[in-house]
C-alpha cells in the first residue's frame, strides 16, 4: 500500500529570476506540481514561491490545514495548504497509510510563498502548499502531518477515493454565498457534517471582499474541523473578484478557474462567470465544456458556477451570458444537475431543455443561502418550481440509478426534496 509514496516526485518551485516567464498550467483537470499562485487580477505575474527550509517564526506551529483535490481524478493525487507566521519556512508533510502510521511514515518538501498586497512575492500573509500529483492509491486510509520538525500539526486522516467508475454511491453537500456571515457559515458546515458527506461544493461568494484576509480566515476557520479531512471545491464568485487571496489559498486543478473533477460515476464541471475577459464564457470555457463532456462519459453529470443561468430572483434574476453560451451545451451533453448561487435563496427550476420544460431536461438550482443577506423578491418565471429566501443547504445522495436531493434549513427541516433519475 505505501509503495506508491516511495515513488514520489519532489514538488518544483517556479522562483522569479526577473526574465524567465513562469510555467503555464497544465491542461484543464491535470495535477500541476508546480508551486506558484496565478496573479489575480491586481497582480502582473504570478508570486514565486520559497522552497522548504528548517525555519521557523515565531508561529510556527500549522493553522488552517486542509486537504483539496488538484487533479481531475482525486483518486490518486492530493493537495495540502496551511497557513504560519511570514517567517517560518518550513514546508514538510508526513505522510503514510494509516494501517503503517506512524512508523511508515515518509517526509516530503513543499513550498511557501508570501502574498495579500497585490505585489510579486510580497505581503503580510504567509501560505504552504504541497501537491503529492499522481502519487497516491485509490481508496486508501492516509494519515499526516504538515509543518516541520518540532513543530507538526495534529495528526490528520483523509481517504482517497476509489478510481472514477469503480463506484457509485456516495454523498455530497453544498451551499454558496456565505458573505461575511461566518457564524451562520460555521452553523451551516456544521449542519452538513452531520450527514456524513464524502465532500463539499461551494458555488462561489465565500467573502465579501476577496481582498479582505481576516474574512478569509474566519471562512476558514469555521471549517478547520472537517477541511483536513474532506475536499471542498469551490467555485470562483463575484465577490472574489479574481483576487490574488482566493487563488493562494486554494490548490485546484488547471487554471484553476475552470476544471472538472471525477468522482464515482460523476463527472462534475466547475465554470467560472467572473472572468478577466467577458469572451471567456462564450470561447474558451465554452470549448472546455464540450471537449471534457464529450471526452469523458459519466452516468451523472452536473456542473456549479455562481451567476445562475435560471433565476426568478428580483435581484439579479438570470446571467443572460451563461444562458446563451452554457445552457445549449448542458443540453447537447445531457447535464443533470447545475448548481449556482449569487441570488441570495433557495431556488429550484423545471427541467429544462432547449428553454421549455422537458423530461429529459437539466435542473437548475440556486443555492445562496449560507449565511449572506437574503433576498426576498421574486419575478414570476416560467420555469420556476420552488423559491424560498431561507438560510440552507443541500444533501445529495449518488447511486447508480438516481440522485436523491434534500435541501434543509439550519434547524433540519426539509424544505424541498427531489430525485433524478
Amino acid at each position: 500500500m505505501f509503495t506508491a509514496l516511495l515513488a514520489l516526485t519532489a514538488c518544483r518551485f517556479y522562483q522569479d529570476d526577473g526574465d524567465t516567464a513562469p510555467p503555464p498550467p497544465l491542461p484543464y483537470g491535470a495535477c500541476n506540481p508546480e508551486i506558484w499562485i496565478p496573479s489575480g487580477v491586481l497582480v502582473d505575474s504570478p508570486i514565486p514561491a520559497d522552497p522548504h527550509k528548517a525555519e521557523f517564526g515565531a508561529e510556527p506551529e500549522p493553522w488552517h490545514v486542509r486537504y483539496q483535490w488538484p487533479s481531475m481524478d482525486p483518486s490518486r493525487s492530493a493537495a495540502f495548504l496551511w497557513r504560519t507566521d511570514v517567517d517560518t519556512l518550513a514546508s514538510q508533510i508526513r505522510i503514510a497509510p494509516t494501517s503503517d502510521w506512524p512508523g511508515g511514515a515518509k517526509t516530503f518538501d513543499g513550498a511557501s510563498f508570501l502574498f495579500g498586497t497585490g505585489s510579486v512575492g510580497e505581503g503580510d500573509q504567509r501560505i504552504h502548499e504541497l501537491r503529492l500529483c499522481e502519487s497516491l492509491e485509490p481508496g486508501t486510509a492516509y494519515t499526516y502531518q504538515v509543518g516541520g520538525e518540532g513543530h507538526w500539526s495534529r495528526e490528520i486522516p483523509f481517504t482517497t477515493p476509489g478510481a472514477p467508475g469503480s463506484f457509485d454511491t456516495f454523498r455530497v453537500a453544498f451551499a454558496g454565498d456565505s458573505r461575511g456571515a461566518y457564524d451562520t457559515w460555521r452553523e451551516l458546515i456544521t449542519a452538513m457534517e452531520t450527514h456524513e458527506p464524502d465532500f463539499y461544493v461551494f458555488s462561489g461568494d465565500m467573502v465579501e471582499l476577496g481582498i479582505n484576509q481576516d474574512e478569509w480566515d474566519a471562512w476558514f476557520a469555521a471549517g478547520d474541523a472537517v477541511f483536513g479531512s474532506k475536499a471542498m471545491v469551490p467555485a470562483h464568485g463575484n465577490h472574489e473578484f479574481l483576487a490574488q487571496s482566493y487563488f493562494a489559498q486554494f490548490a485546484l486543478p488547471g487554471n484553476e478557474e475552470w476544471f472538472a473533477t471525477q468522482y464515482g460515476g460523476l463527472m462534475m464541471l466547475t465554470l467560472n462567470d467572473t472572468v478577466r475577459d467577458s469572451d471567456e464564457i462564450a470561447t474558451v470555457q465554452a470549448e472546455f465544456i464540450d471537449q471534457t463532456l464529450a471526452a469523458h462519459p459519466a452516468r451523472w453529470r452536473l456542473a456549479q458556477h455562481h451567476q445562475a443561468a435560471y433565476s426568478s430572483s428580483g435581484t439579479h434574476g438570470s446571467k443572460a451570458s451563461v444562458r446563451e453560451s452554457w445552457v445549449p451545451l448542458f443540453d447537447k451533453h445531457h447535464v443533470n444537475l447545475v448548481m449556482a448561487g449569487h441570488n441570495h435563496v433557495y431556488e429550484r427550476s423545471l427541467p429544462i431543455r432547449q428553454d421549455s420544460e422537458s423530461p429529459e431536461g437539466t435542473t437548475y438550482l440556486v443555492s445562496g443561502g449560507a449565511g449572506a443577506p437574503l433576498y426576498t423578491s421574486q419575478d414570476e418565471q416560467w420555469f420556476n418550481v420552488v423559491f424560498n429566501p431561507i438560510h440552507h443547504y443541500v444533501i445529495a445522495d449518488f447511486s447508480a440509478d438516481q440522485v436523491d436531493v434534500v435541501v434543509r434549513d439550519l434547524d433540519g427541516n426539509v424544505i424541498d426534496s427531489f430525485t433524478l433519475r
